[in-house]
């Protein structure tokens, strides 16, 4: 079972508040950062640009917030739980019962890449923002650990078919390397501009298949007897 993982705390600096009509604008506000996160990357991100899009005025932001690094953090607690719940919903046990780990490690993946995909965009944003906010960086760690803990629990609930000697191991590894992976085909760790100078899609379902046969072939892979 995935690991329990402590929730990170209400971001601090969110005043609560005083009327639901300042709640709901305040989470335009939110959806509108993850949008132009989306678009622009943390580089881009300005909260001029989020007032202007969300018709929410920056005076009106700065009652509930000190400043930029607030919302973005608050912004990042509304994505993480959007991507957990997607990830929830990949890896749910019962999606995959009665399929094999031939069939179920490739489709796994596939699926992992095309989350990515879709949220790709903000997640990287975080993560470079993560390099120089300590906050940013701690939650995303606990939703990495928790991403792993699911990922890894689905795989060694099929331990019988690992022929690896050591499953738990050798499951980490594989979860480390699709991830690692994908985040470095798609350039999640990197600014926008780089990431387009990178390309697009550039082979990356070849790779996707890939990463499949690959991990699928080293849990099945009995180095004791070399088969």
């Amino acid at each position: 079972m995935p690991t329990s993982q402590k929730r990170p705390a209400k971001p601090s600096g969110i005043r609560a508040p005083k009327q639901e009509r300042s709640q709901r604008s305040f989470e335009l506000v939110l959806d509108t950062a993850l949008e132009l996160l989306a678009e622009q990357g943390y580089q881009g991100f300005s909260l001029t640009e989020v007032s202007r899009r969300s018709k929410v005025s920056v005076g009106a932001i700065y009652t509930r917030v000190d400043g930029k690094d607030d919302v973005l953090r608050a912004a990042q607690e509304r994505f993480q739980e959007q991507f957990s719940t997607e990830q929830q919903e990949l890896l749910r046990a019962d999606r995959w019962e009665g399929k094999p780990l031939p069939d179920l490690l490739p489709e796994l993946i596939e699926g992992f890449a095309r989350l990515l995909e879709r949220r790709g965009k903000v997640l990287g944003a975080f993560m470079q923002l993560g390099a120089v906010d300590e906050t940013v960086a701690r939650v995303g760690k606990v939703g990495y650990f928790d991403l792993r803990d699911r990922f890894t629990a689905l795989l060694l609930a099929r331990r019988d078919e690992i022929r690896h000697s050591d499953p738990e191991r050798a499951v980490g590894s594989c979860f480390v390397t699709v991830y690692a992976t994908l985040a470095r085909a798609m350039a999640l760790d990197v600014a926008a501009e780089a990431a387009e100078a990178a390309g697009g899609d550039g082979g990356l379902s070849a790779l996707v298949e890939d990463l499949g046969a690959m991990t699928l072939s080293f849990l099945c892979f009995d180095r004791s007897s070399g088969s």
